[in-house]
């Protein structure tokens, strides 16, 4: 608006020197005078290509048509300015008290272009110029006009039918507005000043309303109050309180409330965001109490975002840093529905273009943004839905520093227990993902089910594990993945698969009675390096018996290799039992459970021949016993029980020998 006001004043002031020298000098000078003032006052070119006509009742005024304005030499897209007509209307009696009422100004069908330079650099910049103040001074010096111009007022401005091109080449942004309509009212440098317009952006109109309480104190630097309101067919956006200019410095209530960001973005130079359902696809609304310091530092105090269904409250500070702002936030809010982000499948697992039909996407994972700022932020929310996971209460910290993002879990309630730990995203030269996990006390059906669409597993868990992954897409970190960790799980059952009738049948198809295996507990330690998780000591105990196993999970290649051996009781009480290895095998989209037969006849035959080998050693050691007329105490060899005897017989030998050699004495 700045802007605006001292362009309309310094062309009010040219058209009334032009007026002024109407009867003086021939018209067709009057275009060559008015270009050469406003050069001089301005640095740029000012041509009029058709006719210039005087008013003088009932104001004076005058009437233009193909004006031009250029702009600086650098910019490439036209001149500032090229409207079909401009129309100047003045009081006449207010000249005569040496003030200048503009009492209509309007500039019809114009092509505006702003080109703001990567080094900074503005067209609209007039410095380059003597100044508007210079040419005055000339007319009061004689000069072609009325000088002792000592108030400026403006009661009609309008702008209609305009075209707005407007370039930020350090941003590499564009704005273009068609149908572009504006009108401005000044009735006083300190009084209350209001520009209202309209334009399409997009497709889509924008209704802009501003009004400035001393737009004249404003500009020497004074803090004045500024309200602005924004209007189109997705939403509203506004903002009431107080500006300064000199120091900029902004303090007010700012509001928005869109289900379309397009047109109010454009305004900003950028493309409307692709947001996610739960994070403003649909709706997008704030509320809060902003501050712009001097400094440079932003501030929203008891700001209330609304995400769709979702809301959050809280602060937040954007403080400016020599490489890139910090963000300092403190938010809360119920229950946070994010199921949109997961919606239509898993995150980049499978199917992926060009990855086949399964196996990890291939598709570079972009963390520049990362990189945009750095920041500090605590969450706490009542819940958290995932879509795949939910959770119970969250207190989340976060840390992002020169893109390096630190999740610090505190608390994290879900299915009944909780989770805390540290997770870990880095983007500083690639990417690598890492940190430590502990869960307590969760239930685990609703979990799988939640996770893996898999509810064949009851009962509560308890994990610990730290990981490691390092890679630019989902294949290589799942590829690379290192760590190690380990799961307890307390009592409960595997739904749909009946272990102990599987073995006793020797049938994987086999379904029981009430398909499913009870389990007392579940142990397991597991190392992971490649992308391979391996374990060697899962330990299963059951009422029917106990089951081992031991193998590998491939989440690299998405496939497993794993046996499980049951011992399967045949009575209770029962010291025996029959091992029959199961395993597991295959693409984790088409697994397939076979049971290891010839273990099992391997198994039968080492049983037989360890008992023919139990009674061989018993009758060798019958006979030996027998033969030698030995006696063999329980738990001494045959060998042990032999020497013993041999050293006994030996020593009544001996002391039959000496009793002789005494004479019997």
């Amino acid at each position: 608006m700045r802007w605006i006001v001292r362009l309309i004043g310094l062309i009010v002031v040219l058209a009334v020197v032009a007026v002024g020298t109407l009867f003086l000098i021939p018209t067709e000078r009057i275009g060559t005078l008015v270009g050469e003032q406003f050069e001089r006052a301005t640095g740029r070119s000012l041509s009029i290509a058709g006719d210039i006509r005087p008013s003088l009742f009932p104001t004076l005024g005058v009437r233009v048509e193909g004006v031009e304005m250029g702009n600086p030499a650098w910019v490439e897209d036209g001149p500032l300015i090229r409207a079909e007509r401009l129309n100047v209307g003045v009081d006449l009696w207010a000249l005569f008290s040496g003030s200048v009422r503009v009492q209509r100004f309007e500039l019809v069908r114009p092509d505006i272009v702003l080109v703001s330079r990567a080094d900074g650099a503005v067209s609209w910049d007039f410095s380059a110029g003597e100044g508007i103040e210079a040419a005055s001074e000339d007319s009061a010096e004689g000069g072609p006009g009325s000088g002792g111009l000592g108030s400026f007022t403006l009661d009609l401005a309008e702008i209609t039918d305009a075209s707005l091109l407007y370039r930020d080449e350090a941003a590499g942004t564009e704005l273009r507005v068609e149908a572009l309509s504006l009108t401005l009212r000044l009735p006083s440098a300190e009084g209350l000043a209001d520009l209202d317009g309209e334009g399409t952006m997009n497709g889509a109109t924008v209704s802009v309303a501003a009004a400035i309480d001393g737009v004249g104190p404003l500009l020497e630097g004074e803090v004045r109050p500024v309200s602005l309101t924004l209007d189109w067919a997705g939403g509203e956006a506004g903002f009431d309180g107080r500006v300064g200019l000199a120091p900029l410095g902004v303090d007010g209530t700012v509001h928005l409330d869109a289900t379309d960001l397009g047109p109010v973005m454009a305004l900003a130079g950028q493309g409307a965001p692709e947001l996610p359902e739960g994070l403003g696809r649909d709706r997008l609304a704030l509320d809060g109490a902003f501050t712009l310091a001097s400094e440079g530092s932003a501030h929203l105090r008891d700001a209330r975002f609304t995400f769709d269904g979702n809301s959050l409250s809280g602060d937040i500070d954007v403080i400016p840093g020599d490489e890139r702002p910090l963000i300092r936030a403190a938010l809360s809010g119920g229950v946070l529905d994010l199921s949109g982000l997961t919606e239509g499948g898993d995150a980049g697992a499978a199917g992926s273009e060009g990855s086949g039909a399964t196996g990890w996407s291939r598709e570079t994972i972009d963390v520049s943004g990362l990189h945009a700022v750095d920041a500090e932020a605590a969450l706490a929310l009542d819940g958290l839905d995932l879509g795949i996971l939910t959770f119970g209460a969250v207190d989340l910290r976060a840390t992002l520093t020169a893109g390096r993002l630190v999740l610090d879990l505190r608390n994290l309630s879900a299915y009944e227990g909780a989770i805390t730990g540290q997770y870990v995203v880095n983007g500083r030269g690639g990417l690598s993902m890492g940190g430590n996990l502990n869960v307590a006390g969760v239930r685990l059906s609703p979990l799988l089910s939640d996770f893996a669409d898999w509810d064949r597993l009851e009962g509560t868990g308890d994990a610990r594990f730290d990981f490691l992954m390092v890679g630019n897409d989902m294949h290589a970190l799942m590829n690379s993945l290192s760590g190690s960790g380990e799961l307890s799980l307390g009592e409960g059952a595997i739904l749909g698969l009946d272990i102990g009738g599987m073995i006793r049948n020797l049938d994987t198809s086999y379904r029981g009675e009430g398909q499913r295996t009870v389990y007392e507990s579940i142990t397991a330690s597991f190392a992971m390096d490649g992308g391979i998780v391996t374990n060697e000591d899962l330990l299963m105990t059951a009422p029917y018996g106990e089951l081992t196993g031991a193998g590998t999970v491939s989440v690299g290649q998405q496939a497993m290799d794993y046996t499980v051996i049951p011992r399967i009781l045949y009575g209770e009480g029962s010291e025996g039992g029959v091992r029959v290895p199961l395993r597991i095998r295959g693409p984790w989209s088409n697994l397939s459970y076979s049971l290891d037969l010839e273990a099992l006849a391997q198994q039968e035959l080492q049983e037989e021949l360890d008992a023919l080998e139990e009674r061989a050693t018993q009758a060798v050691t019958d006979a030996v016993t027998e033969a030698l007329g030995v006696e063999v105490e329980e738990g001494q060899s045959v060998e042990d029980a032999a020497v013993d005897s041999l050293e006994d017989r030996l020593r009544e030998e001996a002391a039959e020998q000496l009793n002789r050699l005494l004479g019997g004495n």
